[in-house]
């Protein structure tokens, strides 16, 4: 019985640190949306936060650590949905199109979170989260090994990926793009990795479904 109760008092610790976690990125996204990611510091996300500076600081001890997390939430965040348009997807190409896509209109629909992405552009790692990094380099690796993707290199091959979306996420923030924009974009990355532009262009066009927010 006694070590049942250890475990129990161990998950609800571990469920408590979570929930703290995420109510400090749910705050400093507002901070950061109503002051932009220059002018507060660091005493103004925890003030916009209602907690003890040594709490916070249990969390996040830099303006840094703090953006990578918001950036690392709101990837898994689109990632969770572009998951439910990948449904009855298997094809590499045709599942990074749909990311490219959704992660530019949901940029658009959302500049916070777009410029969230922006200002914390990973390297060639392959991500703003390890979900995120997981997904990119295994759809990389398989197109490759299926012959989708003519690549001699996976590492770069993630790193104009990834680099690609994050200069088209900021350009759809500060430019007037087309609807097509998200369209094009997709089907030059798939260029990029190999592709003839006809496949990538019809690819890059299907059909992009909305998210089904109630499931």
């Amino acid at each position: 019985m006694a070590t049942i109760d250890l475990e129990r008092r161990a998950e609800i610790g571990r469920l408590k640190r979570e929930k703290t976690r995420a109510a400090l990125i749910d705050s400093s996204l507002r901070v950061v949306s109503q002051f932009g990611f220059e002018a507060p510091t660091l005493d103004d996300f925890i003030a916009a936060a209602g907690v003890a500076r040594g709490t916070f600081y249990n969390y996040f001890q830099t303006k840094e650590s703090l953006f990578l997390a918001m950036a690392g939430h709101v990837a898994d965040s689109v990632d969770a949905e572009i998951l439910q348009l990948f449904k009855g997807i298997d094809d590499p190409a045709q599942r990074i199109a749909i990311a490219i896509r959704h992660f530019i209109r949901i940029s658009k629909r959302n500049p916070d979170w777009g410029w969230v992405l922006v200002h914390t552009l990973p390297d060639t790692s392959g991500g703003w989260s390890e979900g995120m990094r997981r997904g990119v380099l295994a759809d990389i690796r398989r197109g490759r090994k299926l012959g989708r993707f003519k690549i001699a290199s996976v590492e770069a091959a993630v790193a104009l990926g990834i680099g690609t979306l994050g200069a088209a996420i900021r350009a759809t923030l500060v430019e007037r793009t087309s609807a097509s924009f998200p369209n094009a974009v997709a089907a030059m990355t798939l260029q990029g990795l190999g592709m003839v532009r006809e496949e990538a262009e019809e690819i890059a066009t299907m059909p992009l479904p909305e998210v089904d927010r109630q499931a």
